[in-house]
C-alpha cells in the first residue's frame, strides 16, 4: 500500500482522530459498510465504520481509545491466539512459533459467526503470523478492550 496511499504513524492517526482531521482518511464501502480507512507505517490498515465522509463521534472516540491502548489489547489477545496448535500440521508445524503481527484493526458494528449472527459494537484486531502460516486470526473485542472471541481464516 505504501506506493499508492500515505502511511502514518499510530501517533499521527490518533492526532488526526482527536483533531477530527478526516481528510487524511479514505472513505469507501467495505463489505457494504461505509468505512474510513487509513494505513500505518507498521503495515496495517485501520478501518472505522463511517457515515458519509465523516466518522461518527462514538466510533472516533473508540478508535482513539483502541489506538492509545493497542499494546494492552494485543497483550489480551495473546492467550486467545495461544490456543491454536499447529504442531501436527504436516507442512508448517512451526507456523506459529515466531508469533503474530497486526494486519488490520476494525472499529464499529460487526457480526460474529454462527447461525444467529449476533451484532456487537466494539473492535477487531486481525493478525497474521511472522512465519507466514496460511491463516489469519481475528480477535473480537467489546468496546471495553476485553476480547471475547477469535476466528481463524484460511488465507
Amino acid at each position: 500500500m505504501a506506493d499508492t496511499v500515505p502511511d502514518y504513524t499510530r501517533d499521527e492517526v490518533i492526532r488526526f482522530l482527536e483533531d477530527k482531521c478526516f481528510e487524511k482518511f479514505l472513505f469507501f464501502e467495505c463489505d457494504g459498510v461505509p468505512s474510513a480507512h487509513i494505513y500505518t507505517t507498521d503495515f496495517y490498515e485501520i478501518s472505522i465504520e463511517a457515515s458519509g465522509e465523516t466518522i461518527p463521534e462514538e466510533n472516533r472516540l473508540l478508535a482513539v481509545k483502541v489506538l492509545k491502548n493497542l499494546d494492552e489489547a494485543v497483550r489480551k489477545a495473546l492467550p486467545w491466539l495461544a490456543n491454536f496448535n499447529v504442531k501436527h500440521d504436516r507442512w508448517n508445524p512451526d507456523g506459529l512459533d515466531a508469533g503474530f503481527r497486526i494486519i488490520g484493526i476494525y472499529i464499529g458494528n460487526y457480526e460474529t459467526g454462527g447461525a444467529r449472527r449476533p451484532k456487537y459494537y466494539g473492535f477487531t484486531i486481525s493478525f497474521d503470523t511472522v512465519n507466514y502460516y496460511p491463516c489469519y486470526f481475528t480477535v473480537k473485542y467489546f468496546s471495553n478492550i476485553h476480547p471475547f472471541s477469535v476466528e481463524q481464516t484460511v488465507s
